[in-house]
């Protein structure tokens, strides 16, 4: 009987460190995600800046 115990108690264990686990990745990722914002109406397009990628522009 004991060792059905200690067997489910590994099982809850592995498993609340799995879902801990997820969790961590999941969060990481989402807060190291570039924002992807819009821009305002139609006059912005897409251009890509040497030594920063891609942003958008507005030609003034």
């Amino acid at each position: 009987m004991r060792s059905q115990t200690s067997m489910k108690a590994r099982v809850r264990r592995a498993c609340a460190l799995s879902l801990l686990a997820v969790t961590t990745v999941v969060t990481i990722g989402m807060a190291s995600a570039p924002a992807q914002a819009m821009p305002p109406g139609d006059v912005w397009y897409r251009c890509y800046v040497p030594d920063y990628g891609w942003m958008y522009c507005l030609d003034v």
